[in-house]
């Protein structure tokens, strides 16, 4: 009955088994291969300089194309794309944003057990984190605005991203702990701005020099005078008393000069570059209210529906 029941979870549709094959070929003949040669293209490099443009292995580009044009870009994508962000094609330019078919959970997560044959794979197909978890957050929760300016281009391929959320100083696993304040500040004209300070590491993409994105998880902070209403709010609601309203989600374009990459971090001796993962530090980030992403308080939400479908898809991976 086992293996029965193994056998009913993994069998595909008969256009998706298709798929899965094609994309087989693609691991085994292009990406495992062309591992040897992206190696040899980092090795060149030493220090900050691996964290450079001109680190960038030239075979990941060509790799691009290949998946693009194969049909097997960005494939993670959960359900449609806004038709006003698209053309008729289901394209931006010349490059095909939307994937033939929406897949289920299970089917691409035995896609995602192909791609993770093969360390280019993922980014390849442009389902590498954390930019896929990235983009899931701005199709469902994004404004038209972050939409327009950065999920586009991340669904192009065009730029990268980095997700902050887990810091130094606290057990980061239980959001509740987090420490990095975002200080609301309403201006005398009503307009709204917020100052992010804090510490993250393992921000994985952080230093990736295609990196123009950050998305940020911190703790509401109404202490500055002009917010007693907020305050006021936050000290009679149920969700805060169990600390459950306190964290957004707000956009970092990057690089940005109050955004610091104290040094990579180093997983059993690699460094994982140019894509790596990254201390940093947030000293006065000032940010307008167009990049706070759902409301604020919204950041547990947001971060259930980035995690639940990530957490199945790059288990796969690795």
């Amino acid at each position: 009955n086992c293996k029965n029941e193994t056998m009913s979870l993994l069998a595909l549709p008969p256009e998706i088994f298709t798929l899965k094959t094609k994309l087989e070929s693609f691991v085994n003949d292009r990406c495992i291969p062309a591992e040897t040669e992206f190696e040899a293209h980092i090795e060149k490099f030493s220090g900050s300089d691996r964290w450079s443009e001109n680190a960038i292995p030239p075979v990941m580009k060509e790799l691009k194309r290949e998946a693009q044009s194969l049909g097997f870009w960005n494939l993670f994508l959960p359900h449609p794309v806004p038709s006003n962000l698209i053309d008729t094609n289901n394209s931006v330019g010349d490059i095909p944003v939307v994937p033939k078919k929406y897949l289920s959970n299970r089917e691409y997560g035995i896609l995602c057990e192909v791609m993770g044959r093969s360390a280019l794979a993922p980014e390849a197909c442009n389902c590498s984190a954390p930019d896929t978890g990235n983009m899931e957050v701005l199709l469902k929760h994004g404004s038209a605005e972050q939409q327009s300016r950065f999920l586009m281009p991340l669904l192009q391929g065009k730029i990268r991203s980095a997700f902050l959320m887990t810091e130094p100083d606290v057990a980061s696993s239980d959001a509740r702990n987090l420490e990095t304040k975002l200080t609301k500040i309403i201006e005398g004209d009503g307009k709204v701005k917020y100052i992010l300070n804090g510490r993250k590491w393992w921000s994985t993409g952080a230093m990736d020099p295609r990196c123009k994105l950050a998305l940020v998880v911190a703790k509401m902070d109404y202490s500055h005078p002009s917010c007693a209403a907020e305050r006021e709010k936050q000290q009679h609601s149920d969700d805060m008393k169990k600390k459950r309203g306190y964290q957004t989600v707000v956009i970092v374009p990057m690089p940005h000069p109050g955004v610091k990459c104290v040094r990579p971090l180093t997983v059993f001796g690699y460094d994982d570059a140019p894509h790596g993962h990254a201390e940093v530090s947030l000293e006065n980030v000032e940010l307008d209210a167009s990049a706070v992403v759902l409301g604020e308080g919204r950041g547990f939400e947001i971060a259930q529906s980035r995690l639940g479908p990530g957490r199945i898809h790059h288990c796969e991976f690795y």
